[in-house]
């Protein structure tokens, strides 16, 4: 049985190795400025869209949500972090190395995901608040406080998807073991494939329990066009896809050669 000190050794040496791959900080920094700048772009545009009478403004249109815009294109970058993190000692030959050290694949694959997860929730909450106030101010007088109704919980919400995001995307990535394998395969399944179904009404209702979807609900302030769930239906649609990626991972990384 692993002991407390050698559990908290490997997420140590995870942390560091995390902490020199130049990837880390370059995807957790544009994650961040791609956030608040889309944002901050949003909140204009639908200040003049409004002043415009512009019929593009939809008739559902809550200025809390508006504040969340930036965040949802903004975790693109963190599924690429995550496929870079997780699968880069994959596709580098490092993996071989590290379970050398760490002989315990599930110990060794636990460390990847906490530390990984740990830097996506402390990057969520500064952009997530950064991007929501940015937005806000942006909208001038329409927009609204922190302490609006509903805010609050959706900027928890918000951040909470972000790791769920991040970690099932983490555990997908260690299925497929290739950094550009599991991008050509989580890109296009969470930004292309619920688009696409969305626009076909014998699918429609079926996108909204993909991810990213599901996820959406976790954040939205006002329930927005027809989607059939709610935040905690939301909720816990992302689990279940977070839960079954993280264990098929562990799978995937027990049963294979490296």
């Amino acid at each position: 049985m692993m002991s407390t000190n050698s559990l908290t050794a490997v997420v140590r040496s995870e942390w560091s190795k995390a902490r020199t791959v130049r990837s880390t900080s370059w995807t957790l920094l544009l994650t961040f400025v791609l956030s608040v700048g889309i944002g901050v772009t949003n909140g204009l545009s639908v200040k003049k869209a409004i002043a415009e009478d512009s019929p593009l403004v939809r008739p559902d249109f809550h200025p809390a949500n508006s504040g969340f815009v930036g965040v949802s294109i903004g975790q693109l970058v963190l599924v690429v972090f995550a496929a870079l993190l997780v699968s880069g000692e994959h596709s580098g030959g490092m993996l071989r190395t590290s379970l050398l050290a760490v002989p315990q694949r599930g110990l060794l694959y636990g460390a990847k995901l906490t530390v990984g997860a740990l830097l996506t929730l402390g990057v969520s909450v500064v952009t997530v608040f950064v991007a929501f106030l940015a937005s806000e101010q942006a909208l001038g007088s329409i927009g609204v406080s922190l302490d609006s109704p509903g805010v609050p919980r959706a900027l928890v919400g918000a951040v909470v998807q972000l790791t769920l995001i991040w970690t099932f995307s983490a555990g997908v990535a260690v299925i497929l073991r290739s950094p550009a394998m599991s991008l050509s395969v989580l890109i296009p399944f969470h930004f292309i494939l619920p688009t696409f179904m969305l626009n076909i009404p014998s699918l429609k209702t079926i996108a909204y329990y993909l991810p990213t979807q599901a996820g959406a609900q976790i954040m939205e302030v006002a329930e927005q066009g027809d989607s059939t769930l709610s935040a905690g239906a939301g909720l816990a649609v992302l689990l279940g896809w977070t839960t079954a990626a993280v264990i098929g991972g562990h799978i995937a990384l027990r049963s294979r050669d490296v």
